[in-house]
């Protein structure tokens, strides 16, 4: 069995973050997209330093779905290297599972 999983991922921009999301949504790679609002992001990437705005995408999903997204990220977003990282869920309750289950296509919805 597949366990729940949260994939998290920045944006530069509010609209970047509601195309992902809406992409991931109609394909049913996902139960859910959470966009936060804007928030500041200071990182080193090739050897500066940043300071930047971004949006953070929480996608809610199942572990055996992670590929299929993160290749449907790395499609759709600008940056060079996209943060795309997953946690497992160790807790839920099993409902949690079941309504992710039932909002996924027919990858983690075996016939």
């Amino acid at each position: 069995m597949t366990c729940p999983i949260v994939i998290m991922v920045t944006t530069g921009s509010e609209q970047q973050a509601i195309t992902i999301a809406e992409e991931l949504i109609q394909q049913e790679l996902v139960a859910c997209v959470n966009i936060l609002p804007t928030m500041r992001s200071i990182y080193r990437f090739k050897g500066k330093v940043f300071d930047d705005e971004e949006n953070l995408l929480m996608i809610k999903t199942s572990e055996d779905m992670f590929e299929a997204i993160a290749e449907v990220i790395a499609q759709l977003h600008t940056y060079e290297v996209p943060e795309i990282v997953s946690f497992e869920v160790d807790q839920y309750r099993s409902n949690v599972m079941d309504w992710i289950t039932s909002s996924l296509g027919g990858a983690s919805n075996p016939s």
